[in-house]
C-alpha cells in the first residue's frame, strides 16, 4: 500500500509558485493584461481629460501655419462617441497688417459634428455645421494682393477638392447672424452684408439650402438670396447640382438659375441668366468685367462654361428702345481679360448708342411730350425759356470715354444693326468691328447708311498715354442730297450726289476735347444734281426773282458743282475752298468754325450770273453757338445800297432810286473741273 504525501493534503504545506513560475505564463495572458491596463487608462483619460489643454496648441499651430495671431478666448468641448461634437467658442485670427478691419476671421460659437465611422473608411462626414455670429472680412489692395493671402502661400494654392466627390459631405449648415465684409479697392467694390442661412425641404422630400444676406456695395442697397440642393447632393456625382442665385444692388438685378454638373469646379453650367438695371456699366461692380455706360436694359441668356471661358449664349432683350441678341464669350485665363462679342440688333434707336461715343444719357433724350400733363408741359417750356437765357450747351459729345477700361481689357466685337431709327435724319444699317488690344481702340470699319449713301469711318483711339491719342477718318460715299432736304421737310429743293472725307488727328478723353484740339482737313463735293432756284435766290436776298418764283412756282436749276475744303488748325475750321456753282449764281464762303469753342463764324456770298431787279444782294452771315445758331444780313453793304438809293432819289427822280438794286449779273462760271480735282488731291494750288 503506496504512502500519501501529507504535504497534499496540508494546504499550507503545498508548494507554492516560485518567481521562475511566474514568468512562464501564456503569451496571451500577457496581451489581456497589458489591454486592460490601457482601456483602464483610456478611461480614466476620458473621465479626468480637459478639452482646454488643447487651447495653447491649437493657437499656436494655426498661428505658425497662417502667419496670423490666432487667439481663443472661449472653451474647447468634445464628445467621446462615435460621432463627437466639437465645440469651439470666442474664436479670433487677426487680419493683415494693411487690412481696414481687425480680424480676418471670428466667431462667438463653432460646433461640429463628426462621423468617426465614415472617417475611418475614408470618407469626411460632417453630420452638422453651427456657426453662431461668424464673421469674415475679405480685402484686397490696389496692387491686387487679398489679405486671404497667408505668408507666401496663397489661398488658392491650399488643397482644395479636386473633384465633387472629394468633397466633406455635410448633412446640416446652420448659420445665426453671420456678416460678410468684402473690400476691393482695385475693383471699387465695398460689401457689408448679413448672412443666415435657412433649410427647408423640396418637392422630393430633401433638403435644400437657402442662403441670404442683405448689406450696401457701392453705397447701394445690396441683397443676396440663393436656393440650392441640399448639402449632401454637393457630393453626389448622378445628378447636376440645382442652383439658384438672386442678386440686387440698387436698381441693378439679376438672376441666375439652373443646374451645374460640378459645383466644386464651377462646370458644367446650364444657367439662364436675367439682368437688368438702369445702365450695363454698373455691372462691373458686380461681375468685375468693363462694361460700356448704356441706357435701361433688360437682358436673358444662357450661361456656359468651358474652363476659364464664360459664355452667353441666346442672349436677347432690349437695351433702351433697342433689341439686342447675340453671344458674348469673356475668357479669363489670360494674362489680361478678354471679351467677344457677336451681336445683333433689328431696329436701334440712335440714342442709345449714344454713351458710347460720350453723349450723357440724360441729355440726349428729349422729354416726351405727348405723355405730359398741361401742367407738366407748362413746367417744361418755362424751363426751356430759362435755359434758353444761359449760356448755350455744347453739342459734342463731353462725357468722358471709359478710358480705364480700354487700359484694363482686351475685347474683339462685332454688331450689325438692320435698321437705325433717328427723327430727322434719313439712317439705315449700321455694321461695327471693335479690335482692342493692348490699351488701343480701333474701329477698323464703323459703316452707317446715311441718305442712301455710306460713312464709312476708321477711328483709332491710343490711350497708352494719359495724353489720350484719336486718329478720325471717315469716309463719305454718295450721299443723296434729296434724302437729307425731304428730312429737313424741304422736299423736292434739290437733288445730287455727295462724297467726301474727314481726316483728322486730336487729343483728350473725350469727343469734345479730341476735336477741340484736331488737325487735319474736311472735304466734300458735288459733281452735278440741281438746287432750289427758289432757294439760291433767297440765299442773294433777290427780292423780284424770290416772289416771282413764289407766285409761278418754283423750279430746279442746275448745279454745277458743291466743292468745301476746310483747313482744320487746333480746332479752327477755314475755308480754303467753298463754291457753290450754278448756272444762276456762284455762292462763296469765307470765315471759321471753331470746334473748340462751339462757335459759327461764315459769312456766304451769293454772286450772281444774271441782270435782276430789286436785288438786296448782301453777305449772310452765320454765327452763333453749335446749338443756337443765327442767320443775318451783313447791315453795311445794305445799308450802303440803301444809302445810294437815297442819294439817286433826291437827285433824279423816286423812280431811279430803283437802280441801286439793279445787279449786273456779270459772274462767270466757276472752274468746277480743276475745283474739284484740287479737292481731290487734297490742298487747292
Amino acid at each position: 500500500m503506496a504512502t500519501s504525501d501529507p504535504r497534499a493534503e496540508i494546504p499550507e504545506l503545498r508548494e507554492k509558485p516560485t518567481s521562475q513560475s511566474f514568468w512562464r505564463r501564456p503569451w496571451w495572458h500577457w496581451v489581456a493584461g497589458g489591454f486592460a491596463v490601457l482601456l483602464l487608462a483610456l478611461v480614466a483619460v476620458a473621465v479626468l481629460f480637459d478639452w482646454n489643454w488643447l487651447r495653447n496648441p491649437a493657437q499656436s499651430f494655426i498661428t505658425a501655419a497662417t502667419g496670423r495671431q490666432t487667439v481663443i478666448n472661449g472653451r474647447l468641448a468634445g464628445e467621446w462617441s462615435l460621432t463627437p461634437r466639437f465645440v469651439i467658442e470666442d474664436f479670433h485670427m487677426a487680419n493683415a497688417d494693411w487690412a481696414r478691419e481687425k480680424e480676418l476671421i471670428s466667431f462667438e460659437r463653432a460646433e461640429v459634428v463628426v462621423d468617426l465611422r465614415e472617417l475611418l473608411s475614408g470618407r469626411t462626414v460632417l453630420r452638422e455645421i453651427l456657426l453662431v455670429k461668424p464673421q469674415v472680412a475679405l480685402e484686397r489692395r490696389a496692387d491686387g494682393e487679398g489679405n486671404w493671402t497667408f505668408g507666401v502661400k496663397a489661398a488658392k494654392d491650399i488643397a482644395a477638392p479636386e473633384d465633387r466627390t472629394e468633397m466633406p459631405l455635410i448633412g446640416r449648415l446652420r448659420i445665426q447672424d453671420g456678416r460678410f465684409l468684402y473690400h476691393d479697392e482695385k475693383a471699387g467694390i465695398d460689401i457689408d452684408a448679413q448672412v443666415a442661412t435657412v433649410v427647408g425641404a423640396n418637392s422630393e422630400g430633401r433638403d435644400r439650402v437657402r442662403l441670404g444676406g442683405r448689406g450696401t456695395m457701392h453705397g447701394e442697397p445690396f441683397q443676396l438670396r440663393m436656393t440650392g440642393g441640399s448639402l449632401l447632393s454637393l457630393r453626389e456625382n448622378e445628378e447636376p447640382y440645382p442652383l439658384t442665385i438672386e442678386m440686387t444692388v440698387g436698381a441693378t438685378k439679376g438672376r441666375i438659375s439652373g443646374t451645374l454638373a460640378d459645383p466644386i469646379k464651377f462646370e458644367g453650367l446650364d444657367l439662364e441668366v436675367a439682368l437688368s438695371g438702369p445702365d450695363l456699366g454698373k455691372l462691373q461692380i458686380i461681375t468685375g468685367v468693363p462694361l460700356p455706360m448704356t441706357p435701361p436694359y433688360d437682358l436673358k441668356g444662357r450661361l456656359h462654361r468651358d474652363g476659364a471661358i464664360l459664355r452667353i449664349e441666346n442672349m436677347a432683350g432690349r437695351v433702351g428702345n433697342s433689341d439686342l441678341g447675340g453671344m458674348v464669350k469673356v475668357d479669363t485665363g489670360r494674362e489680361r481679360l478678354y471679351i467677344e462679342a457677336d451681336l445683333r440688333s433689328k431696329v436701334l434707336d440712335y440714342r442709345d448708342i449714344g454713351p458710347l461715343i460720350g453723349l450723357r444719357p440724360e441729355e440726349e433724350r428729349a422729354p416726351n411730350t405727348a405723355a405730359m400733363t398741361e401742367n407738366q408741359k407748362a413746367v417744361a417750356q418755362k424751363a426751356a425759356q430759362v435755359a434758353a437765357k444761359g449760356p448755350p450747351p455744347k453739342v459734342l459729345p463731353d462725357a468722358p470715354l471709359a478710358i480705364e477700361q480700354i487700359r484694363e481689357v482686351d475685347a474683339k466685337v462685332k454688331f450689325r444693326g438692320d435698321k437705325v431709327e433717328a427723327p430727322n435724319t434719313p439712317l439705315s444699317a449700321v455694321e461695327l468691328d471693335l479690335l482692342l488690344e493692348n490699351s488701343v481702340l480701333h474701329l477698323r470699319p464703323l459703316k452707317l447708311g446715311v441718305a442712301g449713301g455710306l460713312v464709312n469711318a476708321d477711328i483709332r483711339i491710343d490711350a497708352r498715354t494719359d495724353a489720350v491719342l484719336t486718329q478720325y477718318d471717315v469716309k463719305l460715299n454718295k450721299f443723296r442730297l434729296e434724302r437729307f432736304l425731304e428730312s429737313a421737310g424741304l422736299k423736292d429743293s434739290g437733288s445730287g450726289e455727295i462724297n467726301g472725307r474727314i481726316q483728322l488727328v486730336g487729343y483728350g478723353d473725350t469727343v469734345q476735347k479730341s476735336l477741340g484740339s484736331a488737325n487735319g482737313q474736311i472735304r466734300m463735293a458735288m459733281d452735278g444734281g440741281s438746287l432750289s432756284n427758289l432757294a439760291m435766290e433767297l440765299v442773294g436776298l433777290d427780292v423780284a426773282e424770290a416772289a416771282r418764283f413764289w407766285a409761278g412756282g418754283d423750279k430746279q436749276i442746275p448745279l454745277r458743282c458743291f466743292v468745301t475744303d476746310f483747313n482744320v488748325e487746333q480746332g479752327l475750321m477755314v475755308p480754303r475752298v467753298f463754291v457753290l456753282d450754278t448756272s444762276d449764281t456762284t455762292v462763296t464762303a469765307e470765315g471759321s468754325i471753331s470746334l473748340t469753342q462751339e462757335l459759327l463764324g461764315l459769312k456766304i456770298k451769293a454772286h450772281p450770273k444774271d441782270p435782276s431787279l430789286l436785288s438786296a444782294r448782301t453777305p449772310i452771315n452765320i454765327s452763333g453757338a453749335f446749338s443756337r445758331p443765327s442767320v443775318g444780313v451783313d447791315a453795311a453793304p445794305l445799308a450802303a445800297r440803301g444809302a445810294g438809293a437815297i442819294a439817286l432819289g433826291v437827285l433824279l427822280t423816286p423812280l431811279a432810286s430803283i437802280l441801286a438794286f439793279i445787279e449786273p449779273g456779270l459772274e462767270t462760271d466757276s472752274d468746277c473741273a480743276a475745283l474739284l480735282k484740287q479737292v481731290q488731291m487734297g490742298r487747292p494750288g
